[in-house]
């Protein structure tokens, strides 16, 4: 048996790298005189493989891709181009410009998306931004979910404000109160307390638990 404990380093040494205890990095650099090529595990227990990676967190790890930092303990991005998974153990699986940033959040893929919230979620599209607690984004382009526990599915320029509020999905649709929801259409907003506006054009609710559509 083998045995380590500094760590190792298969390819080039980063010689910028702060390395970490017990850490493991894999790297085929093109120029193997490139030193600032290396990927660079600095956390306790850390691993990087692919090119010019950082695992900085303890026990975080950059599975492959490109430019890619796993910074909080117990982190992980499984690769991609880019991407940060900052929080305590937060997760990036893919994707460009991603970042998960909150503790226990998670961004799947897509581009330039931020999971901020803790245990928030978005799961692809682009421009999206979780920032509630345990909210969550399904896709689509610059939507937004504010609220605690509140979910886009898709669509465009979308905010769910409201806690457990909803948006399905079109375009600049917001559901501003406490469980609300709008399906979808173009410029609706569901205000009042679990209210909902299932379609059309610039509606509104105005009372709890009202259905406009």
């Amino acid at each position: 048996m083998f045995m380590f404990p500094k760590g190792i380093v298969v390819g080039i040494k980063n010689g910028f790298c702060n390395y970490g205890e017990a850490t493991l990095s894999v790297n085929i650099p093109e120029d193997m005189m490139d030193f600032e090529e290396g990927n660079c595990p600095e956390g306790k227990g850390s691993v990087a493989f692919g090119r010019f990676n950082k695992a900085a967190g303890e026990w975080s790890a950059v599975l492959g891709g490109n430019g890619n930092s796993a910074l909080g303990p117990y982190s992980s991005v499984s690769g991609g181009l880019g991407n940060s998974a900052i929080g305590d153990v937060s997760s990036v699986s893919g994707g460009v410009s991603n970042t998960a940033s909150g503790a226990k959040s998670s961004v799947s893929g897509g581009s330039t998306n931020t999971a901020s919230g803790d245990t928030s979620s978005v799961s692809g599209g682009s421009n999206n931004r979780a920032k509630g607690s345990s909210a969550s984004i399904a896709g689509g382009q610059a939507n937004v979910a504010q609220g605690a526990h509140s979910s886009l599915a898709g669509g465009r320029s979308g905010f769910s404000k409201g806690q457990f509020s909803s948006v399905m999905g079109g375009i600049s649709n917001i559901a501003t109160g406490y469980g609300t929801s709008v399906l979808g259409g173009f410029k609706n907003n569901a205000v009042s307390q679990r209210s909902c506006v299932a379609g059309g054009r610039i509606n509104k609710t105005r009372r709890p638990y009202e259905v406009v559509s």
